[in-house]
């Protein structure tokens, strides 16, 4: 009997707490006078710069780094009700990112600058430090490509074969004709959410997600019969009809 060629796809998914955060603060003003409106920028984005600098330390937090824009200021003239052009109002916007590895920390910062006059909190982002990013990606593919492996042993054995041997593997999507395997599947990467709860008399509570790292490989085996193992058929193996993410083929087949 020939070999049978298996192809398979394999994923994990990493479940991890996150343990960093980046928070993107808007400073925005509008008024009628371009100078008023620059100034009380300056003023609220050097308070609000100078603030995170103070807790800036790039080894102990609970600022790592922080980096600003430049501040941006425009005009434009507004339409009335009665259709007629109104005079020129001037807004301005600037944005400030921060990474905190301390998130007590960033919630009683938020719950400061937050109040303040034309501050904003624009959104969080957050991720893994890289050093935990590269282990949990690590264990990701391993998992995957051991997913993939046990999935081409129950198709070989309920083909009544009982030895595999790998050909090649690849991310998803990069193995030749592994399409049909399924799965879709991409590099791994990481995903969070955050959940922000109604305000408290301690602060603002983040709640941020869990962070999931995907892994997602397709792979194709050979499948034989060792030797001296007698030829049985696979209505013989017990296994009842199954589906999945598998492709088989024998070379008298093609």
């Amino acid at each position: 009997m020939p070999d049978t060629i298996i192809t398979v796809s394999g994923s994990n998914e990493q479940h991890h707490n996150p343990e960093l955060a980046v928070v993107r603060i808007g400073v925005g003003f509008e008024g009628s006078k371009r100078d008023s409106v620059l100034a009380a920028t300056r003023a609220a984005h050097e308070s609000l710069t100078g603030s995170l600098e103070s807790l800036r330390d790039e080894d102990h937090g609970p600022v790592r780094v922080w980096h600003s824009e430049d501040i941006r200021v425009w005009g434009q003239r507004p339409w009335s009700q009665d259709n007629q052009r109104l005079p020129v109002e001037f807004h301005s916007a600037v944005f400030v990112d921060a990474e905190f590895d301390d998130f007590e920390a960033l919630s009683e910062w938020i719950d400061v600058v937050a109040v303040r006059e034309g501050i904003a909190v624009d959104g969080i982002t957050w991720s893994l430090a890289p050093e935990t990013d590269a282990v949990v990606r690590a264990e990701a593919r391993r998992a995957a490509v051991a997913d993939a492996v046990a999935k081409a042993e129950e198709y070989a054995a309920a083909l009544g074969l009982d030895e595999i041997s790998p050909v090649s593997i690849a991310d998803a999507g990069l193995l030749d004709d592994a399409r049909g395997a399924g799965g879709g599947g991409q590099a791994p990467r990481a995903m969070a959410l955050m959940a922000k709860s109604a305000p408290t008399p301690g602060g603002i509570e983040l709640r941020p997600a869990t962070i999931v790292v995907e892994a997602s490989v397709h792979a194709r085996f050979v499948a034989s019969r060792a030797s001296g193992t007698p030829a049985r058929s696979t209505a013989d193996t017990g296994t009842p009809g199954t589906t999945g993410t598998a492709a088989t083929d024998t070379p008298a087949a093609r």
